[in-house]
């Protein structure tokens, strides 16, 4: 005869197994969402932090760490490191798990993450309103434009052009469009003989000459010669390319030479 009450004992021990196997589980399953969870939301804080700064920064405040440990405290998480390097500002973040025991910290992982956001220079002043007398065409009166600024193409480095090229035959005078003080005189990879201006914050480029006719450092008003149309560089054939640069970043040349006759 079986004995029933042995039986008993073992379906119970199962039945015990079985539950604490389903707990096991669960509380598993809910330690993952739960890093799942802070994960995501240290993530979502570090944009928002990093973003946050960046706007500060954009703002002239003087502090856009402060201002990004602000917003990631809001957000449930710790700012650990915050750096600016120019117009960036990078964080890194810290959000605690909601869970404890077994399945904390020490196995998910802690949920650190990092983020980085950046804002355009603030556009410094021309040297002199657009289509004023402070401006000059750099090949007058040569105003054939072949290629424009942005246009796309296997020519160019970058895969847009950055500035605006004027159609001229080679020795064509190319003068300053502004005044200011020679930054470059030379050859330039690409670019080939190449002048640079600097208007204070503003720059001017003068590509592809076949001869330069100013010297580094040298101080230039809007009209001087300062060389002639070439084909040096990377070109198909003679033309200026002519740049705009604010804060070092290119910009369109025909804001500045718009209305000019």
């Amino acid at each position: 005869m079986r004995n029933r009450s042995n039986e008993r004992g073992s379906g119970t021990v199962l039945v015990i197994i079985a539950i604490s196997i389903v707990l096991a589980i669960t509380a598993a399953v809910a330690a993952l969402a739960s890093g799942y969870q802070a994960r995501h939301g240290a993530a979502a804080a570090a944009d928002l932090a990093a973003l946050a700064g960046a706007e500060q920064l954009r703002a002239g405040g003087s502090d856009p760490c402060a201002t990004a440990r602000r917003v990631s405290d809001a957000n449930g998480a710790s700012l650990i490191d915050c750096s600016v390097h120019d117009w960036t500002v990078e964080v890194m973040v810290h959000r605690n798990l909601d869970t404890d025991g077994w399945l904390g910290s020490d196995w998910l992982g802690d949920p650190i993450r990092s983020a980085r956001a950046g804002v355009d220079p603030p556009a410094a002043p021309l040297p002199g309103a657009a289509g004023s007398s402070g401006w000059v065409l750099p090949v007058p009166p040569h105003t054939r434009v072949t290629a424009v600024f942005g246009q796309a193409g296997r020519h160019w480095a970058s895969g847009r052009h950055t500035g605006v090229d004027f159609a001229a035959p080679i020795g064509t005078p190319v003068v300053a469009s502004a005044g200011g003080t020679v930054s470059t005189a030379g050859t330039a990879g690409r670019y080939g003989n190449l002048v640079v201006i600097d208007h204070g914050g503003t720059s001017t480029y003068y590509a592809h000459l076949s001869s330069i006719a100013v010297t580094t450092g040298e101080v230039v008003v809007a009209g001087s010669r300062i060389g002639a149309v070439g084909a040096t560089g990377n070109v198909t054939g003679p033309h200026l390319h002519f740049e705009l640069r604010i804060g070092g970043v290119p910009h369109d040349p025909m804001t500045a030479l718009n209305g000019i006759d």
